[in-house]
């Protein structure tokens, strides 16, 4: 049975005598399923009353309500927080679908009897759903025999779905938790692109850290704005934290500014200092672009060490492009490739396999220039150093790519330093 079938039936007693349309059902919370706990009748132009229950009788076989005692026996029912309310709170309400990856909207929703209880089992999001709501299933079955496309009748089990905030009637997925911590960041991404600021607040905070960070990384630049605008400064910390910094900045660059000074005090100095030197730097400025994240190491070390230290700070294969060499004073001073220090003995010095003469661009250098750079000499990285040649940072190819072209992403590569 469909809620659409039975919205606007006229309601009568025992006696035949007419107490109003039927205007909604009432479902409330049980072991298995909620169950419908009342039924809302509307009892004139603007009167509404919600009868429990057992003041109803239910033909399954005409799919009719009616009264089980005459109209001035009936009892009423004071509706709770626990309780929702079918056509108010679930029809025409955004779910999430995370077998799709997408935002649909409730067309109808599915109620089966059992036991002489009716209990809420399901929503149909598919065109049947809204077709039936219109009244026209019939005219749709014709056609469809004509043209022998038949409307599709998509039901999401009520099990996958919950509703929450019942005063707004939004309606998350119950399973959220493990199906979407489950699913590719960027998937989970396309669903909250399609939210409200509240549903995606709500959808990040079922998420552990690190997944929202990769989530967060992922979503359009308007979406993450609106992301970290509505959750608490605690969490949304927390997540900034995860990211690269240039990610972090890129974000809290695009938020007002009240709310990101709130944030970066949440944050830990270390990392809100880094977050803070990048939003001093032009956009589309190598020291806009950069990222902090990059493995450096000093010229004294042997290669050994070299490799220990990598082993220590396990950083993930987009990282470690090169290597970079610094002296005391953290000045550029030369690249060695993976492949170099591999290969090396074990006792040689750094400074003796390093190549010296380091392609590099500096902090007000713009796209064209960097873009430029990293094509000519055919690189990967390209490190970014201030006036006096100390190592700022490091431009990937992920980074530049995401500038030229707007689809593209950047991958999230874990904080390390040396």
């Amino acid at each position: 049975m469909y809620l659409s079938f039975v919205i606007g039936q006229t309601i009568k007693d025992p006696g035949g005598r007419e107490f109003g349309k039927l205007d909604d059902l009432i479902a409330s919370p049980a072991p298995h399923l909620p169950v419908i706990s009342a039924v809302v009748v509307r009892t004139g132009r603007r009167q509404i009353r919600n009868i429990a229950w057992e003041s109803f009788a239910y033909n399954e076989e005409s799919e009719r309500f009616s009264l089980a005692v005459p109209i001035d026996q009936v009892k009423d029912y004071e509706i709770t927080d626990e309780d929702l309310l079918l056509k108010t709170n679930i029809m025409d309400k955004q779910i999430v679908d995370v077998h799709d990856y997408r935002v649909v909207r409730v067309n109808d929703v599915r109620v089966e009897p059992s036991a002489g209880r009716l209990y809420l089992v399901g929503v149909d999001t598919g065109a049947r759903g809204l077709l039936r709501r219109m009244g026209l299933m019939h005219v749709a079955d014709k056609l469809s025999k004509i043209i022998r496309i038949k409307p599709s009748s998509r039901v999401i089990a009520w099990h996958d779905v919950e509703a929450f905030e019942r005063g707004l009637g939004r309606l998350k997925l119950k399973v959220s938790a493990e199906r979407l911590g489950a699913l590719h960041p960027s998937d989970i991404a396309r669903i909250l692109n399609d939210l409200d600021p509240h549903q995606r607040a709500d959808m990040m905070e079922t998420l552990d850290v690190e997944t929202a960070a990769e989530v967060l990384t992922e979503a359009d630049p308007e979406v993450q704005a609106s992301i970290v605008e509505n959750l608490e400064d605690e969490l949304a910390a927390d997540i900034l934290e995860e990211m690269e910094p240039d990610e972090a900045a890129d974000v809290l660059g695009d938020i007002s500014a009240e709310r990101r000074e709130d944030i970066l005090e949440e944050m830990e100095p270390e990392e809100a200092e880094d977050v803070k030197e990048l939003l001093a730097y032009e956009d589309n400025t190598a020291g806009g672009l950069m990222t902090t994240e990059y493995v450096a190491i000093s010229k004294d070390m042997t290669a050994q060490q070299t490799i220990d230290r990598l082993r220590e700070l396990e950083p993930s294969a987009e990282t470690v492009y090169y290597v970079y060499v610094v002296d005391s004073n953290e000045h550029l001073v030369g690249v060695l490739s993976l492949r170099d220090l591999i290969v090396a003995q074990p006792e040689t010095k750094i400074e003796d396999i390093m190549v010296s003469n380091v392609i590099h661009v500096h902090l007000d250098a713009d796209v064209e220039k960097i873009l430029q750079t990293l094509s000519d000499y055919n690189l990967l990285a390209v490190p970014v150093v201030d006036e006096e040649n100390e190592l700022q940072g490091i431009i990937t190819v992920d980074d530049i790519l995401e500038e030229i072209t707007p689809e593209g992403r950047r991958r999230r590569v874990p904080k390390i330093w040396s």
